[in-house]
């Protein structure tokens, strides 16, 4: 079915007197309809007069005791009534967002962090609020949260705009460099971050940057590795299952893979020239914007997150 495109050409002073006009043909009476409008009955006749001239015919019959509706009236009621029902509908429909916490919330985020936050939002957030529907997309790349109708997303810190509302949810942590036991077994365990570039490495792509360059401090100076390897993903969960595979090593934050260091299955490496992650935030465009199924939603969030991380954290419960 063919949208139906709304012409915005429609000058204001065409619309004027539309409520006049449906107070008149609902109450049948000039003077009753200024009472309900708050305005003189003159004024009244002023605005039907002009509505009468722009429609190029008359609207009412009158007399001395009555006013009824000509045929073209009968036909400008008969579309102007649902039309202006459906726009108070609408009114008050977008009013109830603007106070009462409901509605679909739409919030973008790395799709390495939607098994943290399921697990430590849900379904509590849900439970508290059972009116919003909550939509989480994961996406790795930067997008423009307000062009593409997100409410809030989330994101390290480091790279949230300035211009852009931001509270944080989970601590700084170490980054990790990751390798199974059989792999440094067989390969051998890197001692300083230069001797990566001996070593088969996961590489990770966000969009069209390839993240190729790890970072590490050493003697409290930043440097940078180049790194190379067999292997390119564009998700964080995919490069895990390599890494695990004895593919190669691969660099994520440490929290996310805390099960599998625990358990034994991988090890990691370059631990004390770890450089640090910020954190992921929450960010939004403007609090004076902001509706109250995102406020509440920062307000819970704000709560459940921030604490340390545990190893299952990022496991299904």
């Amino acid at each position: 079915m063919q949208a139906v495109q709304l012409d915005l050409s429609v000058k204001r002073s065409q619309l004027d007197g539309l409520i006049v006009f449906l107070a008149v043909a609902e109450l049948r009476g000039f003077r009753a309809a200024g009472r309900r409008l708050g305005v003189t009955s003159s004024a009244v006749s002023q605005a039907i007069r002009g509505l009468e001239a722009r429609v190029a015919a008359p609207l009412f019959t009158r007399t001395t005791r009555s006013v009824g509706l000509t045929e073209a009236g009968e036909r400008l009621l008969a579309s102007a009534r649902p039309a202006v029902e459906m726009l108070i509908a609408g009114l008050e429909a977008a009013g109830n967002l603007g106070s009462q916490i409901g509605g679909r919330l739409r919030i973008n985020a790395p799709r390495a962090s939607l098994p943290l936050l399921i697990n430590r939002l849900l379904p509590g957030f849900l439970d508290l609020h059972p009116d919003v529907q909550l939509e989480l997309v994961g996406d790795d790349g930067l997008i423009d949260i307000v062009a593409e109708g997100f409410d809030a997303g989330i994101r390290l810190g480091h790279i949230i705009q300035a211009d852009m509302i931001a509270v944080r949810l989970t601590p700084a942590e170490p980054f990790a460099v990751i390798g199974t036991p059989a792999f440094f077994a067989k390969h051998g365990r890197p001692g300083r971050p230069q001797d990566l570039q001996g070593f088969r490495c996961i590489l990770l792509r966000h969009g069209a940057r390839l993240l190729d360059r790890w970072p590490f401090t050493v003697e409290g100076q930043d440097i940078t590795v180049s790194v190379g390897g067999p292997l390119i993903v564009d998700n964080v969960e995919a490069a895990i299952r390599a890494a695990l595979r004895g593919v190669g090593l691969f660099r994520l934050p440490r929290s996310i893979v805390m099960h599998y260091l625990e358990q034994g299955t991988l090890e990691t490496a370059l631990d004390r020239n770890a450089a640090n992650i910020p954190g992921l935030f929450l960010y939004y465009p403007s609090r004076n914007t902001a509706l109250p199924k995102l406020r509440a939603f920062v307000d819970y969030a704000t709560k459940q997150m921030p604490r340390d991380f545990r190893p299952d954290d990022y496991l299904p419960r």
